[in-house]
């Protein structure tokens, strides 16, 4: 009987990340950190802790102890909301977006090596795919 996909999909994620955080370890900052840089990067004045922790489907406070260590850093910044004073929202600082293109030319590095035995039109079928279902989990 082949490997479940489930299974499989599973142990490609213990690979990344641990691949991952090896990469990132020269940053000091963990892959969940990283993709929270680069989801705040995505969506500029936009966010509060709140949104971040159901987009990441985390606990808001396990989500804010990665934005405060983020913060700590000095990689994060909160700031109130201007028209809600009862919001709080986050941006990358200037450390931030530069740790944040340090990191990703280090994961562009990696995402070549992981995905050298794709053809270029199998890579662009991988990333759709993955999207595809990545959506299908959202609209459950």
């Amino acid at each position: 009987m082949p490997a479940r996909t489930i299974y499989l999909i599973k142990r490609l994620e213990i690979e990344v990340t641990a691949r991952m955080t090896k990469i990132l370890s020269a940053y000091e900052i963990t892959p969940t950190q990283y993709i929270l840089l680069n989801f705040v990067e995505d969506h500029p004045d936009d966010l509060s802790s709140a949104q971040l922790s159901r987009r990441f489907s985390m606990t808001p406070q396990s989500m804010n102890e990665n934005i405060k260590i983020l913060q700590n850093k000095e990689l994060l910044e909160k700031y109130t909301d201007p028209n809600h004073r009862r919001i709080l929202r986050i941006s990358l600082t200037e450390k931030g977006i530069e740790t944040l293109k340090l990191c990703n030319s280090a994961m562009d590095g990696f995402e070549k090596e992981f995905l050298k035995p794709f053809g270029s039109m199998e890579k662009v079928e991988f990333r759709d795919l993955m999207g595809k279902l990545i959506e299908g989990f959202r609209n459950m």
